[in-house]
């Protein structure tokens, strides 16, 4: 490495007890998407206090950036928080995103570090897509960027690990409501009705049929039907039943695949019961496709910081990310950084009891400063 990694290191070990705050503070704000209006006051107030650019973007969002020039290398960090139990808490670890990315901006300021980089701190990961917004709003433009990196924190994968490969590592989402409309009447008297319930359980078990000859090891995706819904009482037949349900994929030229079979399929259902059909169809993120040079290069750079044992191959997963809209426009990397240690980082994302351990925190910093330290030209 053409920088001192131990010099590296002093500096992040030096500043360890503020990054920690730092979580902690975060972890107390958390708020909901397109609510982190105290989360964007507090990064805010970081980075001016560092001396760094900062203005916010996609309502509730912050862009810093150090030593502007026309291009610059980005690195983004999700900020909202989910209901969980009733409450905002972040259980899925954006705390821990937002303070390895507020803590790459210091010690990179401290370093001295002489290129333009772009910190974006995106709200509203968890469902409406803030990375869109931000996209529209021109965060990846002034200075344009080349390249981004992202990351998530993940259970079960040891600190001081990550898991990183280039091509698809997580999946698309699309949901689907499906409503077919019989005829509603007495239970009693059943011939008098067109039940509804009949063209969605054939429907249900038509498309589990067909999709399942279809997915395989090379292509593999999911139709997961999550909710049918019809009636309210014993002796009623309701006129209307609803589906709702996801679909999966890794690559995009299955979603119009299965878009169209599950409407030709749910048409047909109907057609069989004589009722009509409602079909909506939302196309959510695309999959999240790393790109295969930048992945490259940030791979041998990883095992030089971290040692080639500890950077490991990621495992595509059946999860989505809104960071997907991000390597349409820009090379990117995202990798999973790991926050097990001593009995913390077990447990899932989006369950009340996940943790993880803060000396992830370290090597969040570590290996995304000595990236730029290795690579970025001033």
């Amino acid at each position: 490495m053409e920088f001192c990694a131990e010099k590296l290191k002093d500096t992040i070990r030096k500043n360890m007890e503020l990054f920690i705050s730092i979580r902690r503070d975060l972890n107390r704000l958390a708020e909901l998407s397109y609510e982190e209006y105290k989360t964007q006051k507090y990064i805010t107030e970081r980075l001016s206090e560092w001396g760094i650019e900062n203005f916010p973007i996609a309502k509730t969002g912050v862009i810093g950036i150090i030593n502007r020039s026309e291009e610059c290398i980005g690195i983004r960090s999700d900020m909202d928080a989910i209901l969980v139990e009733g409450q905002p808490r972040h259980c899925c670890g954006h705390d821990f995103h937002m303070a390895v990315v507020l803590g790459t901006a210091k010690v990179l300021v401290d370093m001295g570090f002489e290129g333009c980089v772009k910190f974006i701190f995106q709200p509203a990961e968890e469902g409406p897509g803030g990375a869109k917004r931000v996209i529209e709003e021109s965060g990846l433009e002034n200075p344009k960027v080349t390249k981004l990196l992202g990351f998530h924190v993940w259970p079960g994968v040891d600190v001081g690990t990550i898991e990183v490969s280039s091509g698809a590592i997580m999946a698309s989402v699309d949901d689907f409501e499906i409503e077919f409309i019989g005829k509603g009447g007495h239970a009693a008297m059943p011939e008098a009705t067109k039940n509804p319930i009949y063209p969605a359980t054939d429907f249900i078990q038509s498309a589990n049929n067909f999709f399942c000859a279809f997915s395989n090891k090379l292509l593999p995706f999911h139709v997961s039907f999550s909710s049918i819904s019809s009636g309210q009482t014993f002796n009623v037949i309701s006129e209307r039943c609803k589906i709702r349900g996801t679909v999966r994929a890794f690559d995009s030229s299955l979603q119009e695949f299965i878009y169209n079979n599950i409407k030709k399929l749910a048409k047909l259902s109907a057609q069989k019961y004589d009722c009509h059909v409602n079909i909506n169809y939302y196309f959510q993120y695309p999959p999240l496709i790393n790109s295969h040079q930048a992945t490259e290069e940030f791979l041998d750079v990883a095992k030089k910081l971290l040692g080639p044992e500890n950077v490991k191959k990621a495992i595509p997963s059946f999860t989505a990310e809104d960071f997907a809209f991000y390597c349409q426009k820009v090379p990117s990397v995202y990798f999973r950084l790991g926050i097990k240690e001593k009995g913390k980082g077990e447990n899932p994302l989006h369950s009340s009891y996940f943790d993880a351990s803060e000396n992830s925190i370290f090597y969040g910093i570590f290996l995304l400063a000595g990236y730029l330290l290795a690579t970025q030209k001033s």
